[in-house]
């Protein structure tokens, strides 16, 4: 069966299918729809979640996945994540196989770019829509554009003048993703204001250059609205995320030093060459955040690494954005 976008939190408000394919040639769409999904069937006992894709054989590890269903003491929710909506022969014969006997403990979300007139008359789509439910996501045009910038000025508790949201349409040209990112950013200056020209001009028309240090340094001395303004640049610009993180991965490790128990401060400062005046910059920095920060900022770093690196799908920027809010001690 297949769902209209504004049912899709209706249903989720019920039993679960066995069966989803997710499917939109929006980034930021599909990975909402992801994560909606992955958060009820976690409460409805799916606490296991398996990336396929992991796999170097991701269709043998479907057809394993259903035989070895019983020996599971847990629910599982596997997703297999499609970069191309064409699916091979291996592929359709290994979802043929899982429908013609879904295990009950697992639940299968296929996910992928949207597929067109000619993939949805296929038989292995047919099947996928008679046994489960699938949702196709389209990026809003016109009104509808306009629609969807007020809505998620209002999930973020703010508003904004008919103006105000003309100039963030505009400025966005189009790109969810984009326009979601300033929302945030204007929601991090401004929390549960009402913005007007003036305030998204603040945010999106900075015109400064910065580099990796600077990210690094704004980062240190705790300032937000620096951070994502520097974040804005280097997005739009040639910033490297992979340079981001060696710079914030670099001081995180130095603040680990400089909370261990009888540390020779000056020494450590030597040993990694900071100097003044990144020397009371860090001394804040270690003072403001606590260990268990600290500890969670390094995992961030591992798992914004396998981004980088093509193995999680889910955008870069944005978890870098929020590794840098973390050591600056406002996320």
């Amino acid at each position: 069966m297949r769902l209209k976008p504004g049912q899709w939190s209706g249903h989720l408000q019920g039993k679960l299918a066995s069966v989803y394919g997710l499917f939109s040639d929006e980034p930021l769409l599909l990975q909402e729809a992801e994560e909606a999904l992955w958060k009820v069937a976690a409460e409805q006992g799916f606490a296991q979640r398996q990336r396929l894709n992991h796999s170097p054989a991701p269709w043998d590890a479907l057809r394993d996945e259903r035989d070895a269903g019983s020996l599971f003491a847990e629910q599982r929710l596997l997703l297999l994540r499609l970069d191309s909506i064409k699916l091979p022969k291996e592929g359709v014969s290994a979802l043929q196989y899982w429908l013609a006997s879904p295990p009950p403990d697992a639940l299968l979300v296929f996910s992928g770019p949207r597929p067109d007139a000619s993939v949805q008359k296929t038989q292995w789509f047919k099947a996928l829509e008679s046994h489960g439910q699938t949702l196709l996501l389209y990026r809003p045009e016109g009104a509808d554009w306009i629609h969807w910038i007020e809505q998620r000025l209002k999930l973020q508790k703010m508003s904004a003048d008919h103006e105000a949201i003309q100039l963030l349409a505009d400025l966005s040209a189009g790109n969810l993703g984009a326009c979601h990112q300033a929302i945030l950013r204007l929601q991090q200056i401004y929390p549960g204001q009402a913005v007007d020209v003036a305030a998204i001009r603040n945010v999106l028309a900075d015109s400064s250059q910065f580099n990796i240090y600077d990210l690094a340094d704004a980062t240190l001395r705790a300032e937000p609205t620096q951070i994502l303004r520097i974040i804005d640049r280097l997005r739009s610009g040639d910033g490297e995320p992979a340079l981001c993180l060696w710079a914030l991965h670099k001081d995180l490790r130095i603040l680990a030093e400089l909370r261990a128990a009888h540390v020779d401060v000056d020494q450590v400062f030597r040993q990694n060459r900071v100097f003044p005046p990144r020397q009371n910059w860090f001394r804040a920095a270690a003072r403001r955040l606590t260990g268990h920060s600290l500890l969670a900022g390094i995992r961030e770093c591992l798992e914004i690494d396998a981004r980088i690196k093509g193995q999680d799908p889910t955008p870069v920027w944005p978890a870098l954005t929020d590794l840098c809010l973390r050591i600056a001690g406002s996320a």
